[in-house]
């Protein structure tokens, strides 16, 4: 299906290309069924035919007919219309998704958050944020379904449990695309990128909790017995070309699966299926919603924060701008800190606005956040702290993370002055203060290119300009 959050964190909607098929399955010491253990009311499927002399979209269009069949049974939502089937091969997919990226999402947009990802520190100055993705599709798409065609792809080395899973996982896709309009929730949108990463978060909860039943089955358990850990999901985004990705990019791959998958199973505890179409019939508004289940209870709304000038004597030229949500926060946050801490600082999130500006040479980022309260804006403060003081050669160890966390005590220091400026050699200076409930962040500026970079800023206005973007009244 076409992704929005998260093919890669930061396409704002990292946020909106169609790079469905990312493979989530469970550990491998748990086998998935065959399609010959399929129950007995479900037609078993065709294999994809090795033959040159057979026909594959053929045998593709009988699969994935008798799998529709299955798995609108299972997910216990009929089938409104037939789904195309075909077979390509790897190189095809990826040249769809290329072509996906460059035709539905403004250059402008891949291009800053590269900027972002880069002025963050998460990712050095040679990081190719375009070839970064392109080179995780590469290595984990299996197959897809496609809303405007109205069919599913298929990889033509795809067999046994993967195709299995593929289908089970991808027509559900199709299945909402039929009943809820998938095709249009997922088109790119501007200022709507935490709004799009929750209705990603929950499409892939909804297709992931679908093809855990259908793998249970045989043990006589469904997605929501499982614990929500059952599943390992960054192990497999750990091996092969995907290992040079930047960590930050393949944990934005993984969390719509891992948390929308966590909403679905306890929305499906509540009240089955049924609860899951209800929440489609009202779609959360915040990725917050998706990890706070409580609050899409209650329906708490996000609050919306106004665009803001640039900083005095910097890049005045607007290139980007939108709203990145609590998910967003916390994949940040993992990168300065072990995964409990990260989350405990994103949460209390109560809307956001990033904005970058350039002038084609130079390049600054502001970020303005606001908290529920203010004891947990002062937990953001410290969780960026740690962010500012990390070395501009991070160090990252075998799972992707910092090998040695930033000292606690400079990161409390910093949060009881309210404020912290870091100024760094290649990107900028990174400042953060607190006003009340409110966080302005704001980076560089900064100038790169060729994959070397050199900043352009001092601490001096960069305070200054914090300040100001979480003062000024709304427009």
């Amino acid at each position: 299906m076409k992704q929005r959050a998260s093919c890669a964190l930061w396409l704002s909607a990292t946020f909106g290309i169609a790079c469905a098929g990312t493979q989530a399955g469970p550990p491998t010491t748990t086998p998935a069924p065959s399609l010959s253990a399929w129950p007995a009311n479900a037609a078993p499927a065709v294999s994809l035919p090795a033959s040159a002399a057979v026909d594959p979209d053929a045998a593709a269009e009988e699969t994935v007919a008798r799998a529709l069949s299955y798995v609108s049974s299972l997910r216990e939502l009929p089938a409104l219309g037939p789904v195309k089937g075909r077979v390509i091969s790897r190189d095809q997919m990826i040249a769809r998704v290329e072509h996906e990226l460059d035709a539905e999402i403004p250059p402008a947009v891949v291009s800053a958050s590269g900027e972002i990802l880069f002025a963050l520190g998460t990712v050095p100055a040679s990081f190719d944020y375009r070839k970064g993705l392109l080179e995780v599709m590469r290595a984990e798409l299996l197959g897809f379904y496609e809303p405007h065609e109205k069919t599913m792809f298929l990889g033509g080395d795809l067999h046994g449990n993967e195709l299995d899973a593929t289908l089970w996982h991808e027509l559900v896709h199709a299945l909402q695309d039929q009943h809820y309009g998938l095709e249009k929730l997922l088109d790119f949108s501007d200022d709507a990128g935490d709004w799009q990463s929750a209705v990603h978060a929950l499409a892939e909860g909804d297709a992931t909790s679908a093809m855990l039943d259908a793998m249970f089955a045989p043990k006589g358990k469904r997605a929501p017995d499982l614990s929500d850990s059952v599943m390992d999901l960054q192990g497999a985004l750990s091996t092969g070309a995907v290992q040079q990705v930047p960590a930050i990019i393949k944990r934005s791959v993984i969390a719509p699966y891992v948390d929308g998958l966590s909403f679905v199973n306890a929305v499906r505890r509540g009240g089955g299926w049924p609860a899951v179409d209800a929440v489609w019939q009202r779609l959360p508004t915040s990725t917050e919603q998706i990890l706070h289940l409580e609050k899409y209870r209650v329906n708490e709304p996000p609050e919306l924060l106004s665009r803001f000038e640039p900083s005095a004597g910097g890049p005045s030229k607007q290139t980007y701008s939108d709203i990145y949500g609590e998910e967003t926060l916390r994949i940040l946050f993992e990168e300065w800190m072990p995964a409990g801490a990260a989350h405990e600082a994103a949460s209390g999130w109560a809307g956001d606005r990033v904005t970058v500006f350039s002038d084609g040479k130079d390049t600054s980022v502001g970020w303005h956040i606001r908290y529920d309260n203010e004891a947990a804006a002062a937990n953001g403060l410290r969780a960026f702290a740690r962010g500012a003081l990390a070395p501009e050669d991070q160090v990252l160890d075998a799972r992707g993370r910092l090998s040695e966390f930033v000292s606690a005590a400079a990161a409390e220091k910093a949060t009881r002055a309210g404020q912290l400026c870091r100024e760094r050699h290649t990107r900028g200076p990174f400042a953060v203060l607190r006003r009340g409930r409110d966080l302005g962040v704001t980076l560089g500026p900064f100038r790169r290119n060729s994959g070397s970079a050199l900043s352009e800023g001092q601490c001096t206005s960069a305070l200054s300009w914090a300040a100001a973007l979480i003062t000024q009244p709304k427009r």
